[in-house]
């Protein structure tokens, strides 16, 4: 009996570690399964960025030389456009524009989605962020007959810490959409303490409209991407529906929420809530802080006076361009510079010189690296380089390496102007040796204070202790 017991026990043993053996083999392969799942999530989120760039650079393009143009054909310099042409080189420029809102809105969405949205919290001055939004919205409120006003309640603090730059963003498209979808009536922001399931001492940022409201069946959809309160083909409004989904994108990442409160036909209001502090963050924010700094106004795709003929540009042989007659003010400095732009795109070649010539910049130009190169060691007299990314055989990234192997070109200015808008093209430029970075459709103001910077940070100091004794900017002069 003792023996057949035992033979039992060892054949239940047997099955037992059988068991176990089959277990662990299914366990390793589901481990290897998921190893492999993992990789090739990986591997789909790499492509997908990489996609994102390219799309951006594709359609960021041709948008940057159109863009620009037609803002100079709108200004009509000559004279010699009628009034109905003017009206159409507008609607050219006013149609781009909402082109380039719908790219960007793609990419931040998709940034946001992914978790890669970079937030850069700071002092943020209220009262200045209240008036930037009335100067901006009160005209466009107007055209349209609709009181608008910008409230602030006495007890709210003057300055919170939070990103300035998303924070305008939702705040200015809430604000966009409720004169949008506000025929007669009112739109306004309310800035107050507290807001809807208030959490501790949070700050509400409350916009409000008497514009054709959302029925309770949609109100909690509008938040997604792509929907819309009226999504039917019939609708009376258009838009992609991004717009909100990217805010509630955006104030998730700052630690806060949008709730909306709606009725059909009587109007909305859309509330962004959000701590004084971000979340995690032992910053306090002291009253005075930010007192009489003012922040900058919003940027303008072009805001030059053209003054002379726009010049054709050689596609295909380097060379210097004609000099234009440039207006005073405060990039005075860049007058007499010899800048290299560094393009395949004679579109934005073409774009690009205008602006520079109007300022009094002399140009030459590379289609691509390997010409970049031959130009740079041959003239002694560039002063900055402006460098496309994209660009075939050499690209710009390899052209820049390059650059900064020459000793003499080490301290040379080199601005990466490239349609790719990701933050890994931006790193990317910087490691390659690039000075500063600027992005497609290029923003005149932008694009010309960060000549004016990489130009002063390449001065010596001898030769920018001698400007400032002689009471001149340090840009002006030669760098050489």
């Amino acid at each position: 009996m003792s023996n057949a017991q035992l033979e039992d026990k060892a054949a239940q043993l047997a099955r037992q570690n059988r068991d176990i053996e089959l277990k662990n083999a299914e366990i390793e392969q589901a481990s290897r399964e998921l190893e492999e799942r993992a990789k090739q999530l990986a591997l789909a989120s790499r492509y997908k960025s990489q996609f994102l760039a390219n799309v951006s650079h594709e359609l960021r393009t041709p948008l940057n030389s159109l863009l620009i143009l037609a803002r100079l054909l709108a200004q009509n310099a000559d004279g010699n456009l009628s009034g109905k042409q003017v009206e159409y080189a507008n609607v050219i420029h006013s149609s781009g524009s909402d082109l380039l809102q719908l790219i960007n809105d793609l990419l931040d969405l998709s940034k946001a989605e992914a978790g890669r949205m970079e937030i850069h919290p700071e002092d943020v001055l209220l009262t200045t962020l209240a008036d930037d939004l009335r100067s901006v919205f009160g005209p466009l409120a107007a055209e349209k007959r609709l009181e608008f006003d910008v409230l602030m309640d006495a007890n709210v603090p003057p300055v919170m810490y939070t990103d300035r730059q998303r924070l305008r963003q939702v705040l200015a498209n809430l604000l966009s959409n409720a004169i949008k979808f506000t025929q007669a009536g009112k739109v306004g922001l309310s800035v107050r303490m507290g807001g809807p399931q208030d959490g501790p001492a949070p700050v509400a940022f409350s916009v409000t409209d008497t514009g054709i409201g959302i029925s309770p069946e949609n109100l909690d959809a509008i938040f997604g991407a792509f929907e819309q309160g009226d999504g039917t083909t019939s609708r009376s409004y258009g838009g992609t529906g991004l717009g909100l989904a990217i805010c509630n994108e955006i104030a998730h990442q700052l630690g806060g929420r949008v709730v909306a409160e709606s009725e059909l036909g009587r109007g909305s209001v859309f509330t962004l809530v959000l701590p004084l502090s971000r979340p995690g963050t032992t910053h306090a924010a002291e009253p005075d802080s930010a007192i009489g700094m003012p922040t900058a106004p919003p940027p303008v795709i072009v805001a030059a006076e053209w003054n002379g003929a726009v010049r054709a540009v050689d596609a295909g042989l380097p060379g210097v361009l004609h000099r234009s007659v440039a207006p005073a003010g405060p990039h005075d400095g860049l007058r007499g510079r010899k800048v290299l732009i560094v393009d395949d795109d004679v579109r934005n070649v073409f774009a690009i010189t205008s602006i520079l010539e109007l300022y009094g910049m002399s140009v030459v130009h590379a289609a691509d690296g390997r010409q970049c190169i031959d130009i740079l060691g041959s003239s002694k007299d560039i002063d900055l380089v402006l460098m496309d990314v994209m660009m075939p055989e050499m690209d710009g990234y390899e052209t820049m390496t390059a650059i900064r192997q020459i000793p003499r070109l080490a301290r040379l200015p080199v601005i990466a102007v490239t349609a790719r808008a990701m933050t890994e093209d931006r790193d990317r430029s910087m490691a390659s040796g690039a000075s500063d970075y600027v992005t497609k459709p290029v923003d005149t103001e932008e694009l010309l204070s960060c000549m004016d910077r990489c130009l002063t940070v390449s001065l010596s100091p001898s030769q920018a202790g001698l400007r400032a004794r002689a009471g001149l900017p340090a840009a002006q002069l030669p760098g050489k």
